[in-house]
């Protein structure tokens, strides 16, 4: 084999060449006939490149071959070129958006333009590793070749490339997860998955976009990016926004990163140097929210406070419409326009929201707001309210009223609450009453599940006189009650009914008035029905005013 390879030089060429070139060929023949048993034999592509970062932590890039799947040709030089351009759009749109050239850390050879790749040869072969549940597989792999690599990763964000198992009659390629999940997101690679192809046009250049815009898409998501899009009437020179269906423009026309994307780009870890945005637990909530419809500049004003454990950067709006039954929440928020401000004072937030910057303002169309907090240390906490429009005008009820304080409350009893099933400290009953509407009790549901009717029971302290009861459902509703019956004490003995109450299958806080003021000391709520029809219970807080 080796003779047959000397053949190929050239004859003019000097003996000191051909020696050279011949250990070169040695050297290649040598390492193809090395076996691999497993992800932690895999070698990184080139050795011969000085990769530097200027952050503490950088993108973690794996590139991962299922064992019996071949890499498509020049993917080191391929993908190196396509990552460097996406790094540099994130710089430009950052610095756009006021936060100067900053974007995230790569390993990388500023001069052979070329980032380091993690080479990982998968544990198994290509039907492993499939669509639907192959990421999970992929992940055990990595992980399992961290354990004994560990100086090659640095950060908590992975941009897992696989190579294609799949490719149809047209040679489309597919086969393998793509989508973002966490800190994880995971793409494809074929061989001519080439950055020269962008905007070229013809198959090629269509399935360019197609993919390369993809992966820069659900990178977005692996950089903590929810979808959302530009705004309705005043972004239309920016372009189509990355996170909405960006993926489908990149190379062919404008792409860009909203203000809100840019915002959460701000304190993650992987934009930033030291070790501070490490996203440690936050405890935060909104303490009051006002919303109000300005006719005059036709804009809804939120105004409120908060709390926060950690500095909050930004404050960001998202309005999300459910159009046509498609819902709201992940991967239904496509369409969420947003909004972004900075605090007002210290723990303050307020923004106004044009009308005409929202799409969709037909009759009984039903609006998620989601008012986020991005904390210095990278974490984002939300909290979500709920309205509607009417005859082209926004209707909020969510504002807050002034609620009883909470001081000197306790639960006194409960029918079932969760103690070990759900993420501390939520699931517990004592919740509802500790003004954090992004806690939640939740009824019991591992081992022996409780059932409806499920109950407690609130002690205020002392006798209050209050004008109605206050709910907030859990956050994203899951296990909303939906009939539910309040009882009223002065003992904590004896009970008087003090009406049945529908609550919504939406989120912030309800509020229903009672029909002439009540004084008492106990309270007891006993929900009857869930909007999801299942046993289950959950609710945020429980409160008067």
């Amino acid at each position: 084999m080796i003779e047959s390879l000397l053949l190929t030089i050239n004859k003019p060429k000097t003996m000191k060449k051909q020696f050279i070139l011949f250990l070169s060929l040695i050297s290649i023949i040598t390492f193809q006939s090395c076996s691999n048993d497993g992800p932690d034999l895999a070698p990184t592509p080139v050795s011969e490149f000085n990769y530097t970062s200027d952050k503490t932590h950088s993108l973690n890039v794996v590139y991962f071959i299922p064992n019996d799947v071949t890499a498509p040709a020049d993917y080191h030089r391929r993908l190196s070129e396509i990552l460097l351009n996406v790094q540099d759009f994130y710089g430009k749109e950052m610095e756009r958006n006021g936060y100067g050239y900053k974007t995230f850390g790569l390993l990388k050879d500023e001069v052979k333009k070329r980032i380091k790749l993690i080479v990982i040869t998968g544990s198994k072969g290509k039907s492993a590793y499939p669509y639907d549940g192959g990421a999970s597989a992929i992940k055990l792999d990595i992980e399992n070749y961290k354990a004994s690599h560990s100086t090659e990763f640095t950060g908590d964000h992975y941009l897992v490339i696989t190579a294609a198992t799949t490719y149809d009659a047209n040679g489309e390629p597919g086969g393998v997860p793509f989508y973002g999940t966490g800190k994880y997101c995971y793409a494809l690679d074929y061989a001519d998955q080439d950055i020269k192809y962008l905007g070229a046009g013809g198959t090629l250049g269509i399935r360019a976009t197609k993919w390369i815009g993809g992966m820069v898409h659900e990178l977005g998501h692996g950089l903590n990016l929810p979808h959302n899009r530009q705004k309705y009437s005043s972004d239309s020179s920016l372009g189509m926004a990355l996170m909405w269906a960006g993926n489908s423009t990149w190379g062919i026309s404008k792409t860009f990163l909203t203000a809100a994307d840019c915002a959460v780009l701000n304190t993650n870890q992987i934009f930033n140097t030291g070790n501070n945005n490490n996203y440690d637990a936050v405890t935060a909530s909104i303490k009051e929210i006002q919303a109000s419809y300005d006719a005059t500049k036709a804009a809804i004003i939120v105004t409120g406070k908060y709390s926060s454990t950690s500095l909050v950067k930004d404050i960001l709006y998202f309005n999300d419409p459910n159009v046509n039954n498609e819902g709201t929440g992940v991967n239904r928020d496509y369409n969420a326009i947003t909004w972004t401000s900075k605090s007002v004072s210290t723990d303050g937030f307020a923004v106004e929201i044009p009308i005409a910057d929202l799409e969709f303002k037909a009759d009984n169309i039903a609006y998620e707001l989601k008012v986020k907090l991005v904390h210095q240390n990278g974490s984002v906490t939300e909290t979500i309210y709920s309205y509607t429009f009417l005859s082209g005008k926004p209707v909020l009820n969510f504002t807050t009223r002034n609620e009883i304080a909470k001081t000197g409350w306790s639960v006194v009893s409960f029918s079932s609450q969760e103690t070990s099933g759900e993420a501390t400290p939520n699931g517990l009953a004592a919740n509802l009453i500790d003004g954090n509407a992004a806690t939640y009790w939740h009824s019991q549901w591992t081992g022996t599940g409780a059932i409806y009717p499920h109950q407690f029971v609130i002690d205020m302290g002392s006798s209050k006189t209050a004008n109605g009861l206050s709910i907030t459902q859990r956050s994203g509703l899951q296990r909303a009650i939906k009939n539910a019956e309040l009882f009223t004490s002065t003992d904590g003995i004896n009970f008087t009914s003090a009406g049945p109450y529908t609550f919504a299958n939406s989120n912030g806080p309800q509020y229903f008035d009672f029909t002439a003021p009540k004084t008492f000391r106990y309270f007891k709520i006993v929900g009857s029905t869930a909007w999801d029809g299942l046993q289950f219970a959950s609710l945020a807080e429980i409160g008067m005013y």
